[in-house]
């Protein structure tokens, strides 16, 4: 479902044939694209919920859109290029990695080997590289929440970093921890020292990134129940009508009802494999699996 149909959808459950869905930029289109993305930035950021969907082991795609003109300056639109450091690499669509010579601003900057091709508006990934003497190093802009661990990846070496508090940086080796907002910095406890194996490494960091922002009619709707999201933005849309107030009710309910279904399908395993919690109840002494299993007593 893209924001065209997702708009369809709203209108009919909201409006019903009352009224025709909101041309593009206009007035109603804006509210109702406002409207989404706070609903989408709800259940993305719901702290009872960590949504398999939004769980990445690689960074996605960063903010805005680059152009190349094959030379060594890359241009961004809505970039964040400031948040990276020279010797970072760059992946652009339709190219092969280039490495950050210089950064000019959020929009500008220069890598080692010129593109290949004149294009743009081309989406990109960043990774940061760790280096001799630098501890902190900017996070993509869209990470909600850590899952685990934190990599640094080398040719030879995989090292793990567990995240730790800010305040307890001085208690604790071989940890990081992340500070900051827009963008937030991870900062390794211990010192990057010239002859650590972690210089040169890719860094990545496993875990939960919020969804990009809807802007145009062709953006795909990345909730895990689109129809949740019809409902939700309706409810509320009518809540704020009183031409149709009447409705808010009753499209809440649906969108509770859907958003249910999600943290149930979010919560199992596979269908052939249900998932099940491990435990670990200790044996009682004098007892074995065997006697306990075939007496049917229970720990």
């Amino acid at each position: 479902m893209n924001v065209t149909q997702l708009f369809s959808q709203i209108n009919a459950a909201y409006r019903g044939s009352d009224d025709d869905v909101p041309a593009a930029s206009s007035t109603d289109w804006t509210l109702w694209l406002a409207t989404a993305n706070r609903k989408l930035a709800e259940w993305a950021t719901d702290d009872k919920n960590n949504w398999m969907s939004s769980f990445q082991v690689n960074s996605p795609v960063e903010a805005g859109t680059v152009s190349t003109t094959g030379t060594t300056t890359l241009t961004g639109s809505s970039t964040y290029f400031t948040d990276y450091n020279v010797g970072d690499t760059i992946l652009v669509s339709g190219e092969t990695v280039r490495t950050i010579g210089t950064i000019t601003s959020d929009t500008v900057l220069t890598v080692t080997v010129a593109f290949s091709n004149t294009a743009s508006a081309k989406t990109f990934t960043h990774a940061a590289i760790i280096k001799t003497g630098v501890q902190s190093y900017s996070v993509h802009r869209s990470l909600y929440l850590p899952s685990d661990y934190v990599t640094v990846t080398s040719s030879n070496n995989i090292a793990k970093f567990m995240i730790g508090k800010p305040q307890e940086r001085d208690r604790f080796v071989d940890e990081v921890y992340l500070s900051g907002r827009n963008p937030q910095t991870l900062t390794f406890y211990d010192d990057i020292e010239s002859t650590s194996n972690l210089v040169g490494g890719t860094l990545k960091i496993v875990g939960y990134y919020l969804p990009t922002e809807l802007t145009s009619d062709t953006d795909l709707i990345v909730v895990d129940d689109p129809y949740w999201l019809v409902y939700a933005t309706a409810s509320e849309l009518a809540f704020n009508d009183i031409t149709y107030s009447d409705k808010a009710p009753d499209l809440n309910a649906k969108a509770n009802s859907l958003y249910s279904g999600m943290v149930s399908i979010n919560r199992r395993g596979t269908s052939n494999y249900p998932r099940i919690a491990r435990t670990n109840v200790k044996r009682i002494v004098g007892t074995s699996f065997e006697s306990t299993t075939n007496s049917g007593s229970t720990l």
